[in-house]
């Protein structure tokens, strides 16, 4: 029987300046507003890092997009308004409004067609975590606009060129490909950084340090390690090992989803201190240096969850950079990709390993500890600031969608499953995409009825009860085996295997 799949798509009525006084932070009115009417953005950006960290950086950045319409243009930019130097259109400086960490461009500067505004500015400090010998971004979720003036929300993706002015001593990594390298003053030098693939700006990133530098070539594949490891011995006895784990996950994303590594370059960057386990930027993967530089004898289980988190982080140059969300509501989408694919590509390597034990272990308890109260959320929330984005966060995304996802793929069969996600991926290649679209491409890949199984899974609370009942002929004899759904169609419906023995 041929299914239909329909989308919902909630379309919200603006004026035509759009948002006139813009709220705190990105919401998802001004968002839709200004996709409406945006697109081919570009940023270029300057940065002048001085090696003593109480020395403020400058900035300065020329933004070039293509507007359909005369509208005002909101750019994010959550400092003090003097921390805005000039702002020019056409030669000219702009009379803008600062409203609640937002620039209003006024539309009488607005083209229909091609603009640019140029800013000079001020960072803050807050994202660039700066030490006395080095610094790095950490712009997810909403951090970018902390840093420089942009459309910071995940479905303006831009294409990103870089030039860095740093100390003479210091290396710098960025997501595109170090293109010069020339003195400049005394005691500095100018890194000029090739354009990127369009990204979001949430994946933007540079880092620049007292950093040492490895290199390996694989399959006419250059991969640059840069590090601050003073242990040598640490740093020869995982260094192969890091390479090998890296280029290993790459050739096994190619060859499931189809698609070659989308972004040119890949290097990656060891930060002592990180927040993160590890952090996805395309181009510039920057991880905890403690979780990859192991000690002398580790044990299994520290190899697999250094093999896990490399193939995590890879995964999700396919899911979450090359295909972004299109608002962060569905940030739960690319980390439950990336945990399931690098299940895929590791697990295998680790057979003295019960997986499925430790699968179980990990999730299970936890999603059903939520799960099973009245004030459990589902796996899809709603989102409408991205201000608000950091309570999306909790033990249901990190622990029932992962579960969600094998059930999927149970129902489904692995074949059609990677079949519908490589058609997923073509579609929306250097694009954005939400759940209810992947769940239609996959829906067309099953005979079963996967956009109400989905909406069931991420759109309720509760988790299935099943129940089972033996009749038994004898104490060493079952005449028969019933296991039952409780509460059937209110909580979601699971698959499983029984294994039947003497």
């Amino acid at each position: 029987m041929k299914k239909y799949c329909f989308i919902l798509l909630a379309c919200l009525v603006a004026v035509s300046c759009g948002e006139k006084t813009p709220r705190e932070g990105v919401s998802l009115q001004l968002a839709n507003q200004r996709k409406a009417f945006i697109s081919n953005i570009e940023y270029n950006l300057y940065f002048r890092i001085p090696e003593n960290r109480q020395e403020s950086l400058r900035g300065r950045v020329d933004i070039g997009f293509i507007s359909s319409k005369k509208a005002n243009v909101i750019l994010d930019f959550r400092a003090s308004e003097d921390m805005i130097g000039d702002v020019i259109m056409d030669g000219n400086r702009v009379e803008y409004r600062f409203i609640n960490g937002h620039i209003l461009i006024p539309g009488k500067y607005i083209s229909v067609g091609e603009n640019c505004i140029t800013l000079e500015f001020t960072p803050c400090d807050g994202s660039l975590n700066r030490s006395d010998e080095f610094l790095y971004t950490l712009l997810v979720p909403d951090r970018a606009s902390t840093v420089f003036p942009c459309f910071d929300q995940p479905d303006m993706k831009a294409v990103f060129a870089l030039t860095l002015d740093i100390p003479e001593s210091w290396k710098a990594v960025t997501n595109g490909m170090d293109e010069t390298c020339q003195p400049q003053t005394e005691g500095e030098k100018r890194m000029v950084f090739k354009a990127t693939q369009p990204i979001s700006t949430y994946l933007f990133a540079f880092a620049a340090g007292k950093f040492e530098t490895v290199s390996q070539t694989h399959h006419e594949r250059t991969l640059t390690m840069f590090h601050r490891e003073t242990d040598k011995e640490k740093l020869e006895r995982n260094t192969d090992v890091l390479f090998q784990l890296h280029y290993g996950a790459l050739q096994w994303l190619k060859e499931y989803t189809g698609i070659p590594y989308p972004f040119g370059k890949l290097d990656f960057v060891l930060i002592p201190g990180f927040q993160y386990s590890g952090m996805e930027h395309p181009g510039a993967i920057f991880y905890n240096d403690s979780r990859l530089m192991l000690d002398k004898n580790p044990s299994v289980n520290e190899r697999l969850n250094q093999a896990n988190l490399i193939a995590h982080e890879v995964s999700h140059q396919w899911f979450g950079n090359l295909v972004t969300m299109q608002w962060f509501n569905d940030v739960w989408l690319k980390e439950v990709f990336a945990s399931f694919m690098a299940d895929l590509i590791v697990n295998p390597q680790y057979p003295e390993v019960n997986h499925e034990l430790a699968f179980l272990l990990s999730h299970y308890p936890r999603s059903y500890t939520v799960d099973r109260t009245g004030g459990a959320n589902p796996i899809v929330q709603p989102l409408d600031n991205m201000l608000n984005a950091g309570t999306l966060y909790g033990d249901i995304i990190y622990h029932k969608s992962p579960i969600m996802m094998r059930q999927m793929v149970h129902q489904m069969g692995e074949i059609p499953f990677r079949n519908g996600v490589r058609e997923y991926l073509e579609k929306y290649y250097m694009g954005n995409a939400t759940w209810d679209e992947l769940i239609c491409i996959l829906d067309s890949h099953t005979q079963i009825d996967l956009v109400k199984w989905a909406q069931d899974w991420t759109l309720k609370t509760g988790r299935p009860v099943i129940h089972g009942f033996m009749k038994q002929v004898n104490q060493t004899q079952t005449n028969s085996c019933e296991l039952v759904f409780s509460a059937k169609g209110t909580v979601p419906q699971m698959a499983f295997n029984v294994s039947l023995g003497e």
